[in-house]
């Protein structure tokens, strides 16, 4: 804790630093990055915000509209489902193929089509799928679990993402500074390297 404290002093008299400082310009111009990217990172946070707001409020009604348009039904499948593939480096390797199957409409009517089985399903065996409202399978509707795992994760992203660029941004910063500092001691090195030679 006590070492913390220090850090955020030393950092602060870098950035206001007082009659008797010895902190260069590069120092200084150093931790008012560090500021100004704490601040940055800080101001990321409701724009990120905003956009999973907003990316929310685009899919919600997407998902309103498919859960109301589409609905479970259990298939039975007519044929055997594909055959599960064994390989010689990785085992057992299932799969999955369309699969001939009956099922019910939303209607009542008895409908036939293609649904798809895993590797190893058996005539006889049941499918859950999903059909829209004619009784024709349809993808699984984006349900509002999913809508909020990708608003939070698009929002997240975007922070995250912001940080690192004001990240490697400082990182290159700081990297120049460094080579400017080192030749800056190698000058005065060398000068004072002079005066001992030549007195």
């Amino acid at each position: 804790m006590e070492a913390s404290a220090d850090r955020v002093r030393r950092w602060w008299h870098l950035l206001v630093p007082g009659p008797a400082s010895v902190a260069r310009a590069s120092d200084r111009f150093q931790a008012g990055l560090l500021v100004a990217a704490v601040l940055v990172g800080l101001a990321a946070v409701p724009f990120s915000a905003a956009a999973g707001s907003e990316l929310y409020g685009t899919q919600k009604p997407v998902s309103t509209r498919e859960l109301a348009q589409r609905s479970r039904a259990t298939a039975v499948l007519l044929t055997d489902g594909p055959a599960t593939t064994v390989s010689g480096r990785s085992g057992v390797f299932a799969d999955s193929a369309l699969t001939a199957a009956s099922w019910q409409a939303p209607d009542g009517s008895r409908r036939v089509g293609e649904v798809a089985a895993d590797a190893g399903a058996r005539r006889g065996d049941q499918v859950s799928i999903w059909v829209d409202r004619a009784g024709n399978p349809a993808a699984p509707p984006l349900t509002a679990s999913a809508v909020l795992v990708d608003a939070v994760c698009a929002a997240l992203g975007l922070w995250v993402s912001a940080c690192l660029l004001v990240a490697l941004m400082c990182a290159g910063t700081v990297v120049a500074l460094n080579r400017h500092r080192m030749a800056a001691w190698q000058r005065e090195w060398d000068v004072e390297q002079e005066k001992h030679t030549h007195p």
